[in-house]
C-alpha cells in the first residue's frame, strides 16, 4: 500500500479543499445577512441560526489570516 495519493486523488482533495472554503465564505455571508436583517431568520429553525453563527464565529478565530 502507497503512502501517496494518485494524481487523481489528489486533484478531488484540492477541489474538496477549495470547495469548502468557499462553502465557509457563503455561510458568512448568509449570517452577515442574518445579522443585518434579523426578519430574514424566519424560515429557518433558530437552532440552525444559532449553530451557524457561532460555527462562522470560531472558524474566523481559528483560521489563519493568511488563509482567509
Amino acid at each position: 500500500m502507497s503512502i501517496y495519493l494518485t494524481p487523481k486523488a489528489e486533484r478531488e482533495m484540492e477541489e474538496r479543499f477549495a470547495l469548502e472554503k468557499e462553502a465557509f465564505k457563503i455561510l458568512g455571508l448568509v449570517v452577515a445577512e442574518w445579522k443585518s436583517d434579523p426578519m430574514s431568520v424566519q424560515c429557518f429553525d433558530l437552532r440552525i441560526v444559532e449553530r451557524a453563527k457561532y460555527v462562522v464565529a470560531r472558524l474566523e478565530k481559528l483560521t489563519p489570516s493568511w488563509e482567509r
